[in-house]
């Protein structure tokens, strides 16, 4: 163990729990809650959902390798989202499958059954394939943040649509398109 290394995993009221214990411990009783019975249907449904991480102090955030969040700011538990007892996140796999290939088809057949069943147990993908493995409360802010669309998105996908769809048939610039509009808009006008 290093200096900055804690000696020991321990709970908010002090007591030394292993490492199992521990991580899931950390997580928002709620949300907890919500997971094992994602887990448990996923179970039922001929799938098998293995945990490869849950909650994380900064410590092990600031350790842990691929994509994730600022060291004291990840919703797996960092002390700006309130430290232990408070991890809104934990990244899910799964763990049928003799070969690396064949777990990473049955995974992402969970997370596909994830998808398919995130609203009936309140826990889904905020990412996507930006980080597969990450789950989230689906009434949570990580999870609204990123998959929320905006009204705003919404309209100008649809402007980005409209002007799309009128270039592929010769009108070329946004200006001809323009022109085009209003000299329709002249004539439905002249017909009132």
């Amino acid at each position: 163990m290093t200096a900055s290394e804690p000696s020991a995993q321990s709970d908010a009221n002090g007591s030394v729990l292993p490492d199992e214990d521990y991580v899931i411990g950390g997580m928002d009783r709620a949300f907890r809650l919500k997971l094992f019975y994602l887990l448990h249907a996923g179970e039922q449904a001929g799938l098998a959902p293995g945990i490869t991480s849950a909650f994380r102090d900064d410590y092990r955030q600031s350790i842990a390798n691929g994509l994730k969040a600022a060291n004291d700011k990840s919703y797996h538990g960092g002390s700006s989202r309130g430290g232990y007892g408070h991890g809104l996140a934990a990244d899910v796999v799964s763990m049928n499958g003799g070969s690396k290939e064949e777990r990473a088809i049955e995974t992402k057949r969970l997370w596909k059954w994830i998808d398919e069943h995130e609203k009936q147990f309140g826990v889904g993908r905020p990412y996507l394939n930006g980080d597969p493995a990450h789950l989230a409360p689906v009434d949570g802010r990580e999870y609204a943040a990123h998959r929320t669309v905006s009204r705003h998105t919404r309209l100008a996908g649809k402007r980005h649509t409209r002007i799309a769809a009128s270039s592929r048939h010769g009108v070329t610039t946004r200006a001809k398109s323009k022109a085009a509009s209003r000299a329709a808009t002249t004539r439905l006008s002249s017909r009132l």
